[in-house]
């Protein structure tokens, strides 16, 4: 089954496209809050602790091939665009070349430097050898994280967001099934959330080459469609590389994050922790819309249809905004019953600082949408410069706050044991929690001047695929 974006009602396009990735994002971030969960559930609440302080780190790399493999997807999306079914063959057999190359390489630096970052974050002794024995596992299957990444963004980009979803909900239930397995029957510890998460996702892989096989002539491939092309590995290692190092950037910003906190102690991060995996859900719909709009913004770009890739990032610009004032009406009154719904028996004292978080962070969520909007239209369309520079500015706002509060409270770990603490814990937590804020203040106006140039040169560009238009555009 395929969509063809290109036709129709733009936002009404998206919106339906969008609703299969809001759900299948909402369950692919279910992996690792169902791991903390079960884990708090069936061991203790410092396993609990140990599975939710490796999210950054995991998400520093498994968010890298989730972005390495949607932006080759989006060359693929363009070539459908322009219904050129040869490149769209020669694009996937490539984007699984390219993918199995770079996750190789990912997996090994991860596996090597697992352990050895757990500890320069300063992850606290209590909880860092489960940390350790979760990641690990996570990292091993970094191979089987591809698989169902590449598989799925190559679906989507063919205009089928449906699919997908069906494979990540069989794989998060098996997930569930397993944890307890693993867990609660067989005895393991942490490391067993962290098989049954990798068995899981290989399981949804392996539906996906099942659907290709049967329903998706379009990716089907022989031995010619591996033949190298210069011209076409360069074209997608330029939209894809950018996009895993921008989620890279970003991580790095969270990881420094996650060490100011640690430096709090186990109670402060157990807080950041439940805070952080409730944002996803305030998030992840602007995510989606996101995602949406990226590969409805491809197709169009690869069929020269240039005035309906501004009227789709403009509405959904608008929708993202009305998203977020009904997230600000959920969770300001129901925050604090979301975060006794993940762990029962928290501490007062954690409950009290994750809602502080919380409450921040969806007033301020609005700052976000622009950002996240801007840098899909400007990825699918090539445009990945000051997106990726974004990335850093976005770590200027969230890791420079944290840094400049973790010194404030602490100047003895800087090499300044003769100055006394000017914040206390307390304060400093309540600072950080506008780190995030601040990061998507200065991701989006590092992006909107950019935007604003793309839509400018699209208003003059006629709706005609024309080489000679891509090449002055790019």
């Amino acid at each position: 089954m395929t969509t063809d974006l290109t036709k129709g009602s733009p936002i009404r396009q998206i919106l339906i496209f969008s609703i299969p990735y809001l759900i299948g994002n909402l369950f692919q971030q279910f992996y690792n809050i169902a791991d903390m969960i079960i884990v708090g559930q069936t061991l203790d609440p410092n396993a609990y602790t140990a599975v939710g302080a490796t999210g950054s780190l995991i998400w520093l790399t498994v968010g890298a091939v989730q972005s390495l493999t949607a932006g080759f997807s989006a060359i693929t999306a363009r070539y459908f665009g322009s219904r050129d079914e040869e490149k769209i063959k020669h694009s996937f057999a490539a984007s699984i070349r390219l993918s199995a190359i770079l996750t190789a390489i990912l997996m090994v630096i991860c596996i090597i430097f697992a352990r050895p970052t757990l500890e320069l974050l300063n992850t606290p002794a209590d909880i860092i050898d489960r940390s350790y024995r979760y990641i690990i596992c996570i990292f091993a299957g970094l191979f089987v994280t591809a698989l169902f990444n590449l598989l799925s963004n190559m679906i989507r980009a063919l205009g089928d967001s449906k699919t997908p979803l069906y494979f990540l909900i069989a794989a998060c239930v098996i997930n569930i099934i397993l944890d307890y397995l693993f867990i609660a029957i067989l005895g393991m510890d942490t490391e067993g959330a962290g098989l049954a998460t990798v068995i899981a996702q290989l399981i949804s892989g392996i539906l996906c080459i099942v659907y290709i096989a049967k329903k998706q002539p379009l990716l089907h491939i022989s031995k010619k469609h591996f033949k190298r092309d210069k011209a076409l590995d360069l074209s997608l290692l330029k939209i894809g590389i950018p996009m895993a190092f921008l989620n890279m950037v970003l991580s790095i910003g969270a990881i420094i994050m996650q060490f100011a906190t640690n430096n709090l102690g186990t109670l402060y991060v157990s807080a950041y922790v439940t805070a952080s995996k409730l944002e996803t859900f305030v998030t992840q719909p602007l995510l989606s819309f996101g995602s949406a709009v990226s590969v409805f913004a491809a197709q169009n770009y690869g069929a020269g249809k240039y005035s309906r890739v501004i009227e789709g990032a403009r509405k959904t610009n608008l929708v993202g905004f009305i998203w977020c004032a009904i997230a600000i009406l959920i969770m300001l009154p129901l925050g604090r019953y979301l975060i006794l719904l993940l762990n029962k028996d928290i501490d007062a004292l954690i409950v009290s600082n994750a809602y502080k978080y919380i409450v921040i962070n969806t007033l301020l969520v609005f700052t976000v949408s622009p950002l996240i909007v801007c840098k899909s239209v400007l990825q699918a369309v090539g445009r990945t410069t000051l997106s990726m520079i974004s990335g850093f500015t976005e770590i200027l706002g969230r890791a420079g706050l944290s840094m400049v509060v973790v010194c404030l409270m602490k100047p003895y770990l800087f090499g300044r044991p003769d100055i006394a603490p000017i914040l206390s814990e307390e304060l400093g937590f309540t600072l950080m929690c506008f780190a995030t804020p601040l990061a998507w203040i200065f991701g989006t106006l590092t992006v909107i001047g950019d935007y604003i140039f793309m839509v400018k040169k699209f208003k003059k560009m006629q709706d005609t695929p024309t080489e000679e238009d891509l090449s002055k555009f790019n």
